[in-house]
């Protein structure tokens, strides 16, 4: 049993990954809102995704360039910085142009956070690296819950969406003042000044990039679109599909913190093979159903089957290459970037062509491809090496 080791840097990096769950959750709230505002079509507003896919791709293909010049700390910092003048940017009132252009800013921040705290917490914890990758996404996951909430709260009271992306603003800024200047601490593992090449990551790594892909676009297809379904298909109000978008997270929040215990007793590769499974009989379920308290109920239960997708797949990616953490961190999140790019967009057309109903069975077909991907090549486990502490 291996427990992760928590010191102020590890919070930190928790926190910042908590910050880049609000974003997504709150993005995805306000996407049938920012629609509806903006009058186009599912087809347009799924370039939305599409647009912070772009951003991850972008940034991942540079992460390890920019982390070997300035170091891991500072490219935290610079991520988070990013994030914040994309968001303010999001929230302007500008013509759908200026939303891709701001989704794709705050994307390209978003990545040198998570790809940055990947790999931190994955040569700080050592062995216990899968339960601590796993509570930090619980902390995105419990953030993401308000970030959701936040935005159906704001908009039931007339206060309308903008406000909640805001509080992401403010957090993000009181976080890096608690950072303080001395950001030394992050940069432990890979020597800061060697990126490596991708060319240098072992075969097996690219088997485990391909399971970002169901990964990722499993979660962003259901935080993209779940509270229009609701709306669709369980006739709830816009402001009240947003807000029960945070049932997804109530069940990503649990799933992850208690994944993380779970993470420090099992397998990782039979743990992730059974949340891909889990998930995919949830959706089959919410695909059958369109009463929408049941549609919530399901939502949770998904949520605390994809919780554990997304630290289990990038952990395992690290795994490949402990050596090269910050390059295999930002080339699997290419990986998922392309996920997300795809995966999203093409539900929006296919709703637009046959219905939201129909378009959605491609989530569940998305989970199933991952319980294959993982079960067909598994990733040995390290069976030496210590956490060490920063």
């Amino acid at each position: 049993m291996h427990k992760p080791v928590r010191v102020k840097s590890t919070w930190i990096t928790y926190l910042l990954m908590g910050a880049y769950g609000m974003w997504v959750y709150t993005f995805g709230a306000t996407q049938v809102l920012l629609r509806e505002e903006q009058g186009t079509s599912r087809t347009i507003a799924a370039l939305h995704g599409s647009a912070w896919a772009l951003g991850l791709v972008i940034m991942s293909f540079f992460n390890a360039r920019i982390t070997a010049a300035l170091g891991r700390g500072k490219t935290m910092r610079l991520g988070a910085l990013i994030m914040i003048l994309g968001a303010l940017l999001y929230t302007s009132g500008l013509p759908t142009a200026v939303t891709l252009f701001a989704t794709v800013v705050v994307a390209i921040g978003g990545a040198l956070v998570i790809a940055g705290v990947s790999a931190f917490l994955s040569m700080q914890q050592g062995l216990a690296a899968p339960a601590a990758l796993s509570e930090a996404a619980g902390m995105g996951a419990f953030l993401g819950l308000i970030g959701a909430f936040t935005v159906g709260l704001f908009v039931i009271l007339t206060l309308g969406w903008r406000p909640a992306v805001w509080v992401l603003v403010v957090y993000l800024v009181i976080l890096e003042l608690i950072r303080g200047r001395n950001v030394a601490a992050y940069n432990i593992g890979e020597i800061a000044h060697q990126a490596g090449r991708v060319r240098d990551l072992p075969p097996i790594f690219w088997w485990t990039a391909f399971t970002m892909l169901p990964a990722a676009g499993v979660e962003y297809c259901v935080a993209l679109w779940s509270a229009d379904l609701l709306q669709d298909r369980g006739h709830l109000g816009s402001g009240a599909a947003a807000a029960a978008l945070a049932c997804f997270g109530v069940g990503l929040t649990l799933g992850r913190f208690l994944g993380g215990r779970v993470a420090e007793r099992m397998d990782p590769e039979r743990l992730l093979a059974g949340a891909f499974a889990f998930s995919c009989v949830g959706l089959l379920i919410l695909w059958t159903t369109s009463n929408p308290v049941l549609m919530m109920i399901l939502l949770v239960l998904i949520g605390l089957g994809v919780a554990l997708q997304w630290p289990l797949a990038i952990g395992r990616s690290i795994r490949c290459a402990p050596e090269l953490s910050d390059r295999a961190s930002g080339t699997a999140i290419v990986a998922a970037g392309f996920s997300v790019m795809v995966a999203p967009f093409a539900l929006g057309a296919m709703a637009d062509a046959w219905g939201l109903r129909t378009a959605f069975l491609v989530v569940p077909v998305l989970a199933a491809l991952g319980v294959a991907l993982v079960l067909f090549r598994p990733v040995p486990v390290l069976i030496e090496g210590q956490p060490t502490a920063s």
